[in-house]
């Protein structure tokens, strides 16, 4: 079940490898995901960030 979005730091740039998260902060849509994207972007304007989606097992 998704649950929301983390925002993220690719620590490779571009470059496919595993990102890691910025906060702990789990925002319920992914726009609120971005407009932080946006915000961390003014102060670090040359990280790749990005919107990763966070999901919770539903117990069976």
């Amino acid at each position: 079940m998704l649950i929301g979005f983390v925002l993220l730091v690719s620590a490779c740039g571009n470059d496919a490898c595993d990102a890691l998260p910025v906060t702990e902060t789990i925002y319920p849509t992914l726009a609120m995901c971005q407009q932080m994207e946006a915000r961390v972007h003014k102060v670090r304007p040359n990280v790749v960030l990005l919107c990763g989606e966070v999901h919770r097992d539903h117990p069976d």
